[in-house]
């Protein structure tokens, strides 16, 4: 389990790079795909909104002890597995959504900005992890 955890990690902190490439390539010197670029400061407003509610579903899901309590009792370690998964998807989302603002702005520095909130957040979950599986006992 802890190998494909890792497997895991590895490619969620590489699937911003290749975001960040696919949409530098896509939008290298041209304008980006929206017919309104006036739209982009408010969309850019939602998201970031958004981006700031899965954050703080990321923190409960991460904190919680009564999240799938039931599970614990008789499977501890695919209950940690399943929510370092959970605040691992949640947290490539940012990265997703800094692709398409990208996309639609042609500006790679939204990109740039949830690249960085998804690393932060992706180790955050990884440490977490760690301490969970610390905490498990040695049975």
């Amino acid at each position: 389990m802890v190998r494909s955890a890792i497997t895991l990690f590895v490619i969620w902190f590489v699937a911003p790079v290749l975001y960040l490439v696919t949409a530098g390539l896509a939008t290298f010197g041209k304008p980006g795909f929206a017919r309104d670029p006036n739209i982009i400061p408010w969309l850019f407003l939602g998201i970031a909104l958004f981006s700031l509610a899965n954050v703080g579903v990321t923190i409960f899901v991460q904190t919680s002890k009564r999240l799938m309590s039931e599970r614990a009792r008789y499977d501890p370690i695919g209950r940690t597995y399943l929510i370092m998964s959970t605040g691992a998807i949640l947290s490539e989302a940012h990265s997703i959504f800094g692709l398409v603002l990208t996309l639609l702005s042609g500006s790679i520095f939204y990109g740039i900005g949830f690249a960085i909130v998804t690393w932060a957040s992706l180790w955050w979950v990884r440490r977490r992890f760690k301490q969970s599986l610390a905490s498990l006992p040695n049975e």
